[in-house]
């Protein structure tokens, strides 16, 4: 019954978030009349000419615009984005202190956007994960196995609102679908997400508040809250930096899970292709003292693509 009430409430907030979603008929003016976006704001995409770069020639940008485009959570840029993620972690259970994790991800987003001039978008983003190493607490308690697998696959499906303002918001939906391997909480989770930015020529600040349950599977119950929150600064010259922590609370266990972050982003260009390189830095102030991440290294390789998937229904 728990589960039912909580996919009922679910889909009533996903449908709040997808309510003001409208498909605009092709313009052939270069803004877009709108009460959201009457004037060309410089930093973000929100004209017919600015779009169809992004689209077709993402090469053609300026280090500087790249550089907001890919922190821009509303971006209509399309990327591909591997992730490798190293935590060290530490504990109470014996041996805790000596185990280290592996996860790689790989990301693509391909967001289809909905007005001629770029400022709303439709996104569906699968994030896929493969652990090169896991430690995993045995049952009796007394050490680890290392784990070498796939991870349940995670996405979310979102639509984002830019305003001539600078003010950004994208609602949606996100799960997790369980893979069933020896590393998969074997669960269907689903959950809302919202997020409300703000970016100008200085940076970006946004939050990003994210909730899963459990909807089918086996074992027990899941309910887990993520906060993310972005303090980026713009520095010139495709650089990027500031603090982009990721705050969980799992309300099964009653655990928080808080660290403090620091993020280091550039622009370069490989060839004709225009890549993000992304550090981070985790460090955990609260986490669960049984076995939890004492701290982690981030690093992101994101190439621009053209946006193949817009441009083919387009024609």
């Amino acid at each position: 019954m728990l589960k039912f009430r909580n996919l009922i409430f679910f889909a009533g907030l996903c449908a709040c978030a997808f309510a003001t979603v409208a498909t605009a008929d092709e313009i052939p003016n270069e803004r877009v009349g709108s009460a959201f976006n009457a004037v060309d704001n410089p930093h973000q995409i929100d004209t017919v000419s600015e779009l169809k770069t992004v689209a077709e020639k993402p090469r053609e940008l300026s280090s500087d615009e790249l550089a907001q485009q890919l922190n821009n959570p509303n971006s209509p840029l399309a990327t591909l984005t591997l992730q490798n993620i190293t935590t060290f972690y530490s504990g109470n259970l014996p041996d805790a202190d000596n185990q280290v994790g592996n996860t790689f991800l790989f990301q693509p987003v391909f967001p289809f956007p909905l007005t001629a001039d770029g400022t709303r978008n439709f996104y569906v983003r699968p994030a896929i994960p493969f652990a090169t190493n896991q430690p995993v607490p045995n049952s009796a308690g007394n050490g680890f196995t290392q784990e070498v697998s796939l991870g349940d696959v995670g996405f979310d499906i979102a639509v984002g609102q830019s305003f001539d303002s600078g003010l950004i918001v994208v609602g949606g939906m996100q799960g997790t679908i369980p893979t069933f391997t020896t590393l998969s909480g074997e669960q269907l989770r689903l959950g809302p997400e919202v997020a409300i930015a703000y970016m100008n020529k200085e940076g970006l600040l946004a939050a990003f508040p994210q909730h899963q349950w459990t909807v089918a599977g086996s074992g027990p119950d899941y309910s887990s809250t993520t906060l993310e929150l972005f303090a980026m600064k713009f520095l010139g010259d495709g650089w990027t930096a500031g603090t982009n922590p990721k705050i969980s609370y799992d309300w099964e266990a009653e655990q928080w899970t808080i660290p403090v972050n620091a993020t280091l982003r550039k622009v370069v260009r490989l060839g004709n292709t225009p890549v993000q390189l992304s550090a981070s830095f985790d460090y955990y102030v609260e986490k669960n003292d049984n076995f939890g991440p004492d701290f982690g290294l981030t690093f992101k390789i994101t190439p621009t693509v053209q946006n193949f998937i817009y441009n083919a229904f387009k024609k």
